[in-house]
């Protein structure tokens, strides 16, 4: 009783949510002729979403390729919104075709990305869905436990909107909580959830359906309760809402339950006159499980009465409805198997696909990480390379820095010396021109002397000279080999044939000492220094140079 109270319920949510695309979708062929046009790859997922739809009624291995296809190419450009439309939508279209675990097993990957983006909406939505396909496999703990996860996010969700007007999701929400609890037998609770939906049903626009499955639902507990009043209220509420609604189908069904009603207190004929009624408008809409339920019905009504004729005539019916039904139930297991078989396979390819791709990723990530850490060594290299040219530069720097000192303090140094020793034959110039002095006043007053003292005198004179000319020379010879140590050196590489006096003269030049001062060092007339300079100039290769001879001196 369950399963066939249960199922329209279901038909009925699913066929209005159909009818609502439907109205609101393009036509297939537009729909194709976009899909074929454009290059927008949102644009196409949902395109594909719709004509998965449009096809979902006459063709599901169509609908189901166009809704894989969508979901492929949501996949592939990553978008988690446009994923959850593609996974919601094949998982809405599996539920209505009987595919239960591929329903299943769609809606809870679409509840992994909602809460991966957090859209609390879609995941309140999609946990409704899983609760109503547990409740189909009368799963009952754990389609409560979806329903009052969902019940959380939707209250969480009213509180947080601006009007008062409750979420449509509610209505059915608590319809859905009291099925179950109306199954596990707690029928004030169920009654309670039932009463809910039909307060919050009241309140929103073009809920006259739900409000009707809501008293229907109701009232098939108050039977339960033995409550026979509330009961019967509550369904003919149902009724009259169904009527006003022109739903025939809708009008069917309550009369089976108000006929099982007036059967189950006795009433035989207000029970056959709705069994009638229903059947009559189950034959117009061709709704074979209802009239399949009504026959049976009315074959136990007639067999109670004992009228055995019109019990058997019915349970031919019956038979043949159920023969019709099995035969349909059998194809349509059939086309599940097929089709999950299909949906499996095709499932297989994509995730062996998403694999692939998961590996090439792999690759791809491992290649740019090698390339990244190649580059990084390489840098890593060159940084360690400049920081030793650097360092290399910063050595030759402070080496050059410190030769360039120790230059300025050689040359600083050679200064002094050359001043000193400069000065010290400055000084044994003005000794030699004293001793001169002293020698020719001598001779020049020798006359007046005695015979004898004037030879003692010229004798003294000639110690005086021979003196002079061997300390000057010995005294320079020492103080310039300790300032001019390669001196001599280089002027024998340029010419080893020069003589003592000409080496000697090389010397006073590289001390830049004049004429008149190197005439008075060694006793030469300034012709005769003028004369050796020139000669000097020969053998130093100087002749035809504009180069000085002093010049070319001091750059040795």
């Amino acid at each position: 009783m369950f399963a066939k109270r249960f199922i329209p319920f279901f038909i009925v949510f699913l066929i209005s949510f159909c009818i609502s695309i439907a109205q609101n979708s393009p036509k297939i062929d537009s729909l194709n002729f976009v899909l074929d046009v454009t290059k927008s790859d949102s644009v196409r997922v949902n395109t594909l979403i719709l004509l998965s739809k449009e096809h979902s009624r006459t063709n599901l291995t169509l609908s189901l390729q166009y809704g894989q296809k969508a979901l492929a190419i949501a996949e592939t450009i990553k978008k988690r919104s446009l994923e959850t439309q593609a996974l919601m939508n094949i998982g809405t279209i599996c539920f209505q075709q009987g595919l239960l675990e591929l329903s299943v097993k769609n809606f809870y990957r679409s509840l992994s990305l909602y809460r991966e983006i957090q859209n609390v909406e879609g995941e309140a939505n999609v946990l409704t869905n899983i609760g109503a396909i547990q409740l189909q496999l009368i799963n009952l703990k754990e389609a409560k436990k979806n329903f009052f996860d969902a019940l959380e996010v939707y209250n969480r969700i009213s509180a947080n909107r601006n009007d008062s007007l409750p979420p449509y999701q509610l209505v059915t929400l608590y319809n859905n909580l009291g099925i179950v609890f109306e199954n596990e037998g707690s029928f004030n609770e169920a009654i309670e959830y039932y009463q809910r939906g039909i307060g919050l049903a009241r309140k929103i626009p073009n809920s006259s359906s739900n409000l009707a499955m809501l008293f229907n639902n109701l009232g098939s507990t108050y039977m339960k309760m033995g409550n026979h009043s509330e009961a019967l209220n509550a369904m003919q509420q149902a009724l009259r809402i169904r009527l006003a609604d022109g739903d025939r189908q809708g009008v069917a069904m309550s009369h089976r339950m108000m006929g099982i009603f007036y059967m189950g207190i006795g009433k035989n004929d207000s029970a056959s006159q709705h069994f009638w009624r229903g059947k009559s408008l189950a034959t117009s809409v061709g709704s074979t499980p209802l009239l399949s339920s009504l026959s049976e019905k009315l074959y136990e009504l007639y067999s109670r009465q004992n009228r055995y004729d019109s019990a058997l005539h019915y349970h031919i019916l019956l038979k043949g409805y159920t023969d019709q039904l099995n035969k349909e139930k059998t194809l349509k297991e059939l086309s599940v198997l097929e089709l999950t078989s299909q949906f499996n396979e095709r499932e297989k390819i994509r995730e062996i696909e998403h694999k692939k791709q998961q590996l090439r990723y792999f690759y791809i990530g491992l290649v740019l990480a090698l390339i990244v850490v190649i580059f990084g060594l390489l840098y890593a290299v060159s940084q360690s390379r400049n920081r030793r040219l650097l360092l290399k530069n910063k050595n030759i720097e402070l080496a050059s820095k410190n030769a360039e000192l120790e230059r300025e303090a050689l040359t600083k140094e050679l200064e002094v010396k050359n001043k000193e020793l400069t000065t010290n034959v400055i000084y044994q110039i003005r000794k030699n021109e004293l001793i001169n002095s002293i020698a020719e006043r001598l001779i020049n007053n020798s006359h007046g002397f005695k015979k004898e003292n004037q030879e003692l005198i010229r004798e003294i004179i000639r110690d005086l000279e021979r003196t002079q000319e061997e300390t000057i020379w010995d005294e320079f010879e020492t103080r310039f080999h300790q300032v001019h140590n390669q001196f001599y050196a280089q002027l024998n590489g340029i010419n080893p044939e020069l003589t003592p006096n000409e080496r000697r003269l090389c010397a006073f030049l590289r001390l830049n000492m004049s004429t008149k001062e190197i005439s008075s060092i060694t006793g030469q007339t300034p012709r005769s220094i003028e004369v050796a300079r020139t000669r000097l100039r020969k053998k130093l290769n100087l002749t035809n140079s504009e180069t000085g001879l002093i010049e070319f001196l001091s750059g040795l």
